[in-house]
C-alpha cells in the first residue's frame, strides 16, 4: 500500500489543473480549487493498492459491500510522476464502494483505464423515495486533463439536488462544467453520459447525452437498444435533453457501457461491436458473471494490454422482492 500526502505534490497538481479550470469558481459554497484540494488530500491520505510496475495489468478488487462486484485495472506508463500517481489515487477513491441500502438492483462494474487516469467515471446514489440514480460519464480525450475533467464532473454531480428531474441533470452539469472551464484553455473538452433512475417496481427513467445505447436484455433473450436522447454534454451548449422510459423486470439485465468496449478492434480491424455484447447478455447469469463474461470476451477479441480507449461498464439486474 502506498500513499501520497506531500502538499507540494498537491500544489503542483492544482497548478496543472488551473490551465483547464477556474479554481476560484464557487461550487455549493466552496471554491472549486478548495474542493479539488480537499478531494486530492483525502485520497492521498488513504492507502492505495499496489499498482505494479509499468506494463503490468493488475485486477484490483475494491473493498466493497455486497452485492456490488467491482473490478478496476489501471494501465501504467513508465516514469509516472507523483502528481499523476496522486491523480490516480483520486479517481480510485471516488469510485463507489457499495450500493445504497434497499437498492432495487444488483450491480457489477468494471473500469479498464487506458492509462493511469481514465476519462470514464461512474457513480450512483440512493434517494429518499427509494429510487436509485446512476450515471456513467465518458470525457473526450485521454490523460490527466480528461481524467480530472471526469473528477470535476463527479464533484459537480455530487453537489446537485438529488430530487432533480433526470432531464435536468445533464443540463445543470453542462452549465456548471462550462462555468468552471478556463476560457483560455485551448483543449476542447466535452462528455457523453448515460443517466438512469430505477424505482422499486423496476420502472426506469433514462437520459442519454450522446452516449452509447443502453442495452436492455429481456429474460427471453430479446435485446432492446435505448438510444441517445440528446447531444453530448458541453459539445454544443444549450441543447435540451429528452427522457425515455422503460421497465426492468425480474430476469432482465440492463447494461451501461462506454465506447471503449464496442470500439475494440481485433488484428484484422473488426470492431467488437454491439452484436457481440448482446450475445454475452443473452447467455445470462447473475450480474457479476455477466460482467466477467463481457471482460473475457473483450480480452479474447483484443489484447487489453494495448487499449486505445478507456473501457467501463455497469451491469444491473432487478433484485428479487424481499
Amino acid at each position: 500500500m502506498t500513499s501520497y500526502p506531500d502538499d507540494s505534490t498537491v500544489d503542483d497538481l492544482l497548478h496543472q489543473l488551473s490551465e483547464n479550470f477556474l479554481l476560484d469558481e464557487p461550487i455549493a459554497g466552496n471554491r472549486l480549487g478548495d474542493l479539488l484540494a480537499e478531494t486530492i488530500r483525502d485520497a492521498g491520505r488513504r492507502p492505495l493498492p499496489d499498482l505494479g510496475q509499468a506494463g503490468d495489468r493488475r485486477t484490483i478488487r475494491r473493498d466493497v459491500e455486497e452485492p456490488l462486484t467491482f473490478l478496476y485495472r489501471p494501465h501504467l506508463f513508465p516514469d509516472m510522476d507523483e502528481a499523476l500517481k496522486l491523480g490516480h489515487a483520486v479517481q480510485y477513491h471516488l469510485l463507489p464502494r457499495g450500493l445504497p441500502p434497499e437498492t432495487p438492483v444488483d450491480a457489477a462494474a468494471v473500469l479498464e483505464s487506458y492509462c493511469h487516469l481514465s476519462g470514464d467515471l461512474f457513480g450512483w446514489r440512493g434517494e429518499s423515495n427509494g429510487k436509485l440514480t446512476l450515471w456513467l460519464i465518458d470525457v473526450s480525450g485521454h490523460g490527466v486533463r480528461s481524467g480530472f475533467a471526469a473528477v470535476v464532473m463527479k464533484l459537480l454531480l455530487a453537489e446537485m439536488d438529488p430530487g432533480l428531474p433526470l432531464t435536468e441533470i445533464p443540463r445543470q452539469l453542462e452549465n456548471r462544467f462550462q462555468a468552471a472551464r478556463n476560457p483560455d484553455d485551448s483543449m476542447f473538452l466535452y462528455a457523453t453520459g448515460a443517466f438512469v433512475r430505477i424505482a422499486d417496481d423496476g420502472g426506469i427513467d433514462y437520459v442519454s447525452a450522446g452516449h452509447q445505447p443502453l442495452l436492455l436484455c429481456r429474460e427471453d433473450g430479446t435485446v432492446e437498444s435505448l438510444d441517445a436522447t440528446g447531444m453530448p454534454i458541453a459539445l454544443i451548449a444549450g441543447n435540451p435533453w429528452e427522457g425515455g422510459e422503460t421497465g426492468l423486470a425480474k430476469g432482465d439485465t440492463l447494461l451501461l457501457f462506454s465506447d471503449g468496449l464496442v470500439e475494440l478492434r481485433n488484428d484484422v480491424g473488426e470492431e467488437f461491436g454491439e452484436d457481440r455484447v448482446a450475445d454475452v447478455l443473452r447467455r445470462g447469469g447473475p450480474a457479476p458473471e455477466i460482467a466477467d463474461n463481457l471482460l473475457r470476451a473483450a480480452e479474447e477479441f483484443h489484447d487489453l494490454e494495448r487499449l486505445d480507449d478507456d473501457l467501463s461498464l455497469i451491469v444491473l439486474q432487478r433484485r428479487a422482492p424481499r
